[in-house]
C-alpha cells in the first residue's frame, strides 16, 4: 500500500549529500511510495549558538566552526575565492531546483516541526552523517520531533565517528529507542546502535549505491568536452581537505602518465594554492556535473566518500586519502574503511605509492558485492517503509 513519507534529508553544497538525497527519494518511488522532503526553519538566538559552540568544544570536535570561521575570513581576503564559490553554489542550486526543492514542505520554528510530524504515515532520516555527537542536540536528525505513535525510520544513518561520547550515550540511547528500523551506513555505526539501543542495526548501502551507473548516467550531464572544453585523458582530483600528501601524489600521477589534472577546489574549505596544484579547476560544477567528470575520468584521486563510490560505480582506477588525521580525535575515517573492506577494495588506500593506483580491480567481484549489498538494501527499505 502506498503510504507518504516524510523524509529528513540533508541538503547542502556538497556533490555527495545531494546525490545521495537524490537517490533515497528515487528510491522511496521506484518502491511506490509518495515522499515529501521535511525542511526545518529555525530560529536560534545568540545564546543557543554560543551554547552550540560551548557544546562542540565539551565534545572535543570543533572542526566544522573553525571551518565555517575560517571559510567566511577567507571570502574577506580573496575576491576569486568569492567569486568561484558563489558560481559554485548556483550550480549546486540548478541542481537542488530540479530535482529535490519541489518536494520540500517547510516548517517554521519547532513547534510547526512537531506538528509536522503528524502529516505522515511515516518519517525517515536519511544518510549522511547526520547523528553526529553534534546533531543530538538539534532534536531534528534523531527525529525527536516525531509523535510516538509514528513509526521511524533511519536509513543509511551515520554517526560519523568511532563511538559516543560516554556523556551522551543515555540521551542516545533514548531516540534510538524509539526509531522501529535503523540501517546504518558504516560497520561502526552498528557497533554503536547494537551496544546502546534495543535495536538492532542493519548495516546498509549508502542511497546512492542503490542505483547503477546506469541510472546514474541517465542523470549526468554533458561530457567533459563541454564543461571544460578539455579533450583528452585526465586525472580527475576531488580533494576537500588540506593534505599535502594527496596533491604531492597526484603530482606524480601526472608526471608519470603525461595526464593533466582536472579538479574542482576549495569546494569544502580554502586551501591556499588549489587553484594551481591543478591544470584546469572548475568552479561552476553541479552534482550531474560531478557525475560525468568521474565517469569519464582515466584515474580519480580523492578524499571524498562519495566520490569514492561513484569511482566504484563507473568502474574507475581510483586511490583514496584520508581527509582527517588518523588520531585526531573524532575523526571521520570510519566510513572510507567500512566502505572499501564491504567490497574487497582496502589497497585502493594510498599508502605512499600512488603508481599502485594501477593495480588492476577485479569488478565483476566488486559488481557481485555491489549487486548483492544493494539487493540486502532495497529489502531493508521495502520492509521498513511497510511498517
Amino acid at each position: 500500500m502506498s503510504k507518504k513519507i516524510g523524509c529528513v534529508l540533508a541538503y547542502g553544497y556538497n556533490f555527495g549529500t545531494m546525490l545521495q538525497s537524490y537517490a533515497t527519494i528515487s528510491a522511496i518511488h521506484k518502491l511506490g511510495h509518495e515522499c515529501e522532503i521535511i525542511r526545518y526553519n529555525k530560529h536560534d538566538g545568540l545564546l543557543k549558538k554560543a551554547a552550540m559552540v560551548f557544546r562542540a568544544i565539551r565534545i572535543g570536535d570543533i572542526s566544522d566552526q573553525v571551518r565555517k570561521y575560517k571559510q567566511n575570513i577567507n571570502m574577506l581576503l580573496h575576491s576569486d575565492y568569492k567569486r568561484n564559490m558563489a558560481l559554485q553554489i548556483a550550480a549546486f542550486e540548478r541542481f537542488g531546483t530540479k530535482y529535490l526543492r519541489p518536494l520540500f514542505r517547510e516548517y517554521d520554528g519547532y513547534d510547526a516541526l512537531k506538528g509536522g510530524g503528524n502529516n505522515y504515515n511515516l518519517v525517515l532520516v536519511g544518510s549522511d552523517q547526520l547523528w553526529t555527537p553534534m546533531s543530538l542536540y538539534g532534536n531534528y536528525y534523531n527525529l525527536v520531533f516525531v509523535s510516538d505513535n509514528i513509526p521511524k525510520v533511519a536509513y543509511a544513518a551515520s554517526f560519523g565517528v568511532s563511538e559516543i561520547p560516554s556523556f551522551q550515550r543515555d540521551a542516545t540511547k533514548t531516540y534510538l529507542d524509539r526509531f522501529a528500523n535503523i540501517g546504518v551506513r558504516e560497520i561502526q555505526g552498528k557497533k554503536i546502535v547494537d551496544s546502546l539501543s534495543v535495536n538492532k542495526a542493519v548495516h546498509v548501502s549508502d542511497p546512492s549505491m542503490l542505483l547503477n551507473a546506469e541510472e546514474w548516467n541517465d542523470i549526468a550531464s554533458a561530457n567533459i568536452e563541454e564543461l571544460s572544453g578539455f579533450h583528452e585523458p585526465y586525472i580527475f582530483c576531488l580533494l576537500l581537505g588540506p593534505n599535502t600528501e594527496a596533491r604531492e601524489a597526484a603530482h606524480k600521477l601526472r608526471e608519470k602518465t603525461g595526464m593533466k589534472i582536472v579538479a574542482v577546489v576549495n569546494l569544502d574549505e580554502y586551501v591556499p594554492g588549489d587553484e594551481e596544484f591543478c591544470d584546469i579547476s572548475l568552479h561552476n560544477i553541479a552534482p550531474d556535473d560531478f557525475l560525468r567528470l568521474v565517469a569519464n575520468a582515466s584515474y580519480v584521486c580523492t578524499d571524498s566518500f562519495h566520490c569514492s563510490i561513484f569511482s566504484i560505480l563507473f568502474h574507475r582506477q581510483f586511490m583514496v586519502f584520508y581527509r582527517y588525521a588518523v588520531t585526531k580525535k573524532g575523526g571521520r575515517n570510519s566510513r572510507i574503511d567500512s566502505l572499501l573492506s564491504k567490497f574487497g577494495l582496502e589497497k585502493r588506500l594510498f599508502l605512499g605509492d600512488i603508481m599502485s593506483i594501477d593495480a588492476p580491480i577485479n569488478y565483476d567481484e566488486v559488481d557481485r558485492r555491489v549487486t548483492e549489498f544493494r539487493e540486502i538494501s532495497f529489502k531493508f527499505l521495502s520492509e521498513s517503509l511497510s511498517l
